[in-house]
């Protein structure tokens, strides 16, 4: 999940926003408490929720792990070096200074192979992994005054790292951006992006990575921003989101593909920034988050779902929270950022009925451990 991007961005894990607003909507539950590190053991084959006391970048800064009851398993501290953080299978991954770290269901922690390149000078931009574990993609990228070296590289368990593409460009570099249902979909991505974003995740064209081959096959451009790629082939993304490159035409979520209509929903003139569009796994329906974003201290936001085949959507869950994955269990991930209207700051497992349960105060999630 890549909110977690070591550019600086005024972004939904960045923000720092004020008091909350009375809660309403969808009933919220608070689970129980959580336990010391120490004290608690995960269940075989229980998914763990990763989520981090402050965005991703702070330093200092703690790791937890989860079960989705809100009971914790493990915490550690977060590496101050650590460029990239990233789920992947059972353990965690965090890149930095030349090195990936694994982090163990338990908190304990192992190093893989050095990572190839200049550990002093290129910097970790993107770690993804596909669901397994048994695979992930890194990008490694160093600026000089002929532009940004991007090389994009593969490795998993015990394998030596591979450089699938490389290039030099002036203002971008290549950077993985998800390991979706899909398959593996990399972004031309410009360096030096800033302003207030809420849920964009990309700015530049992505597209879908043939591990075999290593070709790309372009899915979105930059006037429709990427958010997820079903098993199917179907992408979502949203076009004229005010944080980024846009006309006068309403925030608009487009879900596409080849061989069938397109399906465009688009989103009332008070909508100016709308992302976070996740498939759920079993299919039908995918997630939308929207804002009128009108800045810290008062921020706004719904998440709706909506149908697929017809776009026809509806709230979901208690005002203010923000999607962050589908769990194998098919109930929701989401958090409520401090300051943003709707209730209390904290990561939330929602259910099919959009009552939610506060699992922890920390509104960062890494990811899901499986």
């Amino acid at each position: 999940m890549s909110a977690l991007r070591p550019r600086l961005l005024l972004s939904a894990a960045a923000l720092s926003l004020a008091a909350c607003a009375p809660p309403h909507g969808a009933e919220v539950r608070t689970a129980p408490p959580a336990s010391a590190a120490a004290s608690a053991t995960a269940e075989p084959h229980q998914p763990l929720v990763a989520v981090l006391d402050h965005p991703f970048g702070a330093a200092p800064n703690t790791l937890r792990l989860l079960r989705t009851d809100g009971v914790e398993v493990a915490e550690l501290p977060v590496d101050p070096d650590a460029e990239a953080i990233a789920a992947a299978g059972s353990r965690l991954l965090v890149a930095g200074s030349g090195r990936i770290t694994t982090v163990e269901p338990d908190g304990t922690t192992g190093a893989l192979p050095t990572l190839p390149g200049d550990a002093g000078a290129d910097l970790v931009r993107g770690l993804v992994a596909n669901p397994a574990g048994t695979a992930w993609l890194w990008s490694s990228v160093a600026q000089s005054d002929g532009g940004a070296h991007s090389r994009l590289y593969l490795g998993g368990p015990s394998v030596p790292s591979a450089l699938l593409l490389e290039r030099t460009e002036a203002g971008s570099a290549l950077q993985p951006v998800a390991w979706t249902a899909g398959g593996a979909v990399v972004s031309d991505e410009p360096l030096g992006i800033g302003g207030y974003v809420l849920f964009r995740r990309t700015f530049g064209p992505t597209s879908l990575l043939d591990l075999a081959s290593h070709a790309l096959q372009p899915l979105t451009d930059t006037g429709c921003a990427f958010s997820d790629l079903a098993a199917d082939g179907t992408v979502a993304c949203v076009s004229d989101g005010r944080e980024g490159p846009h006309g006068d035409a309403p925030v608009t979520l487009h879900l596409l593909r080849t061989g069938r209509a397109p399906v465009a929903v688009a989103l009332p003139a008070a909508v100016q920034q709308a992302g976070l569009a996740l498939f759920r796994p079993s299919g039908g329906v995918v997630t939308l988050a929207t804002s009128p974003a009108l800045g810290e201290g008062q921020e706004q936001v719904e998440t709706d779902l909506v149908d697929v085949a017809t776009g026809s959507r509806h709230a979901f869950g208690p005002a203010g929270i923000m999607p962050q994955a589908w769990l194998p269990d098919g109930r929701l991930l989401a958090v409520r950022l401090p300051g943003v209207a709707g209730g209390d700051a904290g990561t939330y497992v929602v259910s099919d009925d959009g009552t939610a349960a506060l699992i922890s105060p920390a509104s960062t999630v890494v990811g899901v451990l499986r």
